[in-house]
């Protein structure tokens, strides 16, 4: 006779282990050990193996289906089942009594174990006994492996299924464990809480002591922690964190992150796949509905459910992009990384919205109620804000844009909110500090349109010809001046006005000698003769020199000069 279960009772490492009921079963032969943490592990069950549970994977069951479960059980001849308690699960004493039951009818013994107690010291003493080292890992790889597998082939929802197998994780190696983004903020953990994670420049190369693909790192502070950066098959990168806190971290801990890591590697990867399909199909959807494609009512129907829209809700568009010139001119790569940096801000961050990608910019359909009394502009400020703060955690240079179309009513109507978002987007670099609005401390920019005021007539007109004749005759002189002199000469009047004709602050905001700005000022009033004391034409000026950016903004995307 090999192991038994009276003898694994008597075993000194695991004495914390206490009988429950089964008492005939004692002499049953333990010819391997396994853990129950999804219902599917059953199938896995060979025979004659030691189960380890905390009833999670049965959470949600009612009590036929446990009852199922259990039974089978009984068809694998298994030697003894071993109680962790402390989890909420649905029935937990309905089911926990009828497993006493079927434990004594059966004659296999029912074990509980401390909550505080690793799953891992439980499979590495059983083991130990029934194998020599090297057969042990490779048996507890091949324990641990179907435990995972069994986890990925759930039906939950991808965040729970990653959660779950960071849970079993933990129950593994008896630490908590926690995944953290490439910009520090931690995506899930095991537990009530994750643990504080930075990782520290004195981080250390850290030997697993098997072969590996992945980079471990260990760093000491008030808990050592053990850090294993994953490059995921779909292009992002990310930190499984790893606590000291209740065990010593080992060799057969680094063989269970190992299968924790394909589980992840693969449930990213599923759930990357999924989620480019549903971004392509809604992405086409959206593009039809924005551009005012000829779509049949039923069909329009059809699709606007099937990406969870109300095809007679209320909706505003909003454009987000990069501001400044400076942003063009990164490699295609680079804009590409920020747009993709810029879209997963947005839909973190912006509540209700269907997200739309086009080549240098992000349009997202948000929904809103008609009665939000404006509340939606506090919203969206700090929308604004928080997307701008997460951005620049990935590009520090990268300053983001948005300009907002008014709120419609049914999808039929989103082409007209989307000119409008574009129009105002435009405007932004035009003349933003004018007529935008400034965000947070970052200094994000946003117009609205329905703010541009007499702007929006200006806005439908394409052919610059006919845009200078907004521009004031005397402006018109000062654009027709000597090239060197002329952008210094512009630069100053706009700053001039900005600052409702103070010298002293136009001279501080151009860092020049306050006698430099004058001079220049005087030039001006010489060349255009405009009367400054005049509040119309001051007014006309004001328009002209945006008008005369924008006519500057058509030259520049047209190729003209």
């Amino acid at each position: 006779m090999g192991l038994t279960v009276q003898d694994l009772l008597e075993m000194e490492q695991v004495n914390q282990i206490s009988l429950i009921c089964g008492t005939k079963g004692l002499t049953n032969e333990i010819t391997g050990v396994t853990i129950i943490e999804a219902p599917d592990i059953v199938h896995f069950i060979t025979g004659g193996e030691l189960l380890l549970t905390g009833l999670y994977a049965f959470q949600s069951c009612s009590i036929q289906e446990y009852k199922t479960y259990i039974e089978e059980l009984r068809n694998k001849q298994v030697s003894g089942i071993i109680l962790k308690q402390g989890r909420d699960v649905e029935d937990a004493a309905v089911k926990i009594a009828w497993l006493k039951q079927f434990s004594e009818e059966h004659a296999i013994p029912l074990m509980e174990m401390p909550f505080e107690m690793s799953f891992q010291s439980i499979l590495t003493a059983v083991m130990e006994r029934l194998f020599n080292e090297e057969v042990t890992q490779l048996k507890y790889y091949k324990t641990t492996h179907d435990n995972f597998l069994a986890l990925c082939f759930s039906d939950k929802p991808v965040e729970q299924r990653i959660t779950d197998i960071l849970d079993m994780l933990q129950k593994l190696i008896g630490n908590p464990v926690a995944l953290f983004q490439q910009n520090m903020s931690c995506y899930a953990y095991s537990g009530e809480s994750p643990c504080a994670f930075q990782l520290s420049a004195q981080a250390k190369k850290y030997d697993p002591g098997i072969l590996t693909n992945y980079a471990y790192l260990v760093q000491h502070g008030a808990r050592t922690q053990y850090v294993v950066q994953l490059n995921l098959n779909v292009g992002a990168k990310m930190y499984l964190v790893i606590t000291e806190e209740t065990s010593e971290f080992n060799l057969m801990n680094c063989i269970a992150v190992e299968n924790a890591i394909v589980a992840l590697q693969y449930e990213f990867a599923k759930d990357f796949a999924v989620s480019e399909l549903e971004k392509k199909f809604q992405n086409d959807i959206l593009y039809s509905i924005l551009h005012g494609k000829n779509m049949p009512m039923d069909e329009l129907q059809k699709n606007t459910a099937l990406i969870g829209m109300d095809i007679d809700g209320s909706y505003r568009v909003i454009v987000f992009g990069a501001a400044g010139d400076a942003w063009r001119k990164r490699n295609i790569n680079e804009r590409m990384a920020d747009l993709d940096s810029l879209e997963d801000a947005v839909r973190r961050h912006l509540r209700e919205c269907k997200i739309h990608r086009e080549t240098d910019r992000i349009v997202a359909v948000k929904r809103e109620m008609p009665d939000s009394a404006g509340a939606y502009r506090k919203e969206l400020r700090d929308a604004m804000e928080a997307i701008q703060a997460a951005v620049l955690r990935q590009n520090q240079r990268l300053h983001i844009k948005a300009g907002i179309g008014k709120l419609v009513q049914g999808l039929v109507n989103l082409p007209e909110t989307y000119h409008e978002a574009n129009d105002a987007y435009l405007f932004v670099d035009i003349a933003g500090d004018a007529v935008g609005d400034t965000v947070g401390e970052h200094k994000a920019q946003m117009v609205w349109f329905s703010d541009l005021g007499i702007f929006k007539l200006l806005c439908q007109i394409e052919d610059p010809d006919d845009l200078m004749e907004y521009v004031p005759e005397s402006l018109q002189k000062l654009f027709d001046y000597k090239r060197p002199q002329r952008e210094d000469l512009i630069i100053t009047l706009k700053t001039y006005l900005d600052h409702n004709q103070n010298l002293s602050k136009t001279a501080q905001d151009l860092f020049v000698h306050y006698k430099t700005a004058s001079y220049r000022m005087e030039k001006i009033a010489k060349i255009t003769g405009i009367d400054f004391d005049n509040a119309n034409e001051i007014l006309a000026v004001r328009i002209g020199l945006v008008v005369y950016q924008m006519i500057g903004n058509y030259h520049k995307n047209t190729g003209q000069k």
